[in-house]
């Protein structure tokens, strides 16, 4: 057993030394650059771990973050992405996230939940990949 790991481990020590490229100023790998959308994202995600802490603690909330006014101007990693659904979801996602923030305690989870169920409906039709993620924000 050991003999077969130990000749696993040769032959990709081998390939890999062979595959090597040199890597000049020129020729440096490309390093992902996320979209202004996947920016957002990541922002509003991050607001919204806070919010919910602050909604369970039964704590004041900070006040709306105007830059979530951008989600309609942003631009997407995949501009087709923008289309009426997306705008009529983003535009009720504003709505919901302005109200949890404008809304008196009893309602601002009402609110904070229907803003990140809105988030995991516009995810279904695009970006999968986050879903479960964003499900974790909900307030049970």
């Amino acid at each position: 057993m050991k003999r077969v790991s130990f000749v696993l481990i040769a032959i990709c020590l081998v390939l890999s030394c062979n595959q090597s490229k040199e890597v000049t100023k020129d020729s440096a790998p490309e390093m992902y650059e996320p979209s202004e959308m996947a920016l957002l994202m990541r922002s509003v995600y991050e607001y919204n771990k806070i919010t919910k802490e602050q909604i369970i603690k039964n704590d004041s909330l900070l006040s709306f973050p105007e830059e979530f006014l951008t989600i309609h101007t942003a631009i997407l990693t995949d501009p087709a992405d923008r289309d009426k659904e997306f705008d009529s979801l983003s535009t009720e996602f504003l709505k919901t996230q302005r109200a949890t923030f404008s809304s008196g305690r009893d309602s601002s989870k009402y609110h904070f939940n229907k803003s990140i169920n809105l988030c995991v409906k516009c995810h279904e039709t695009r970006c999968l990949g986050p879903i479960p993620k964003i499900k974790n924000l909900l307030i049970k």
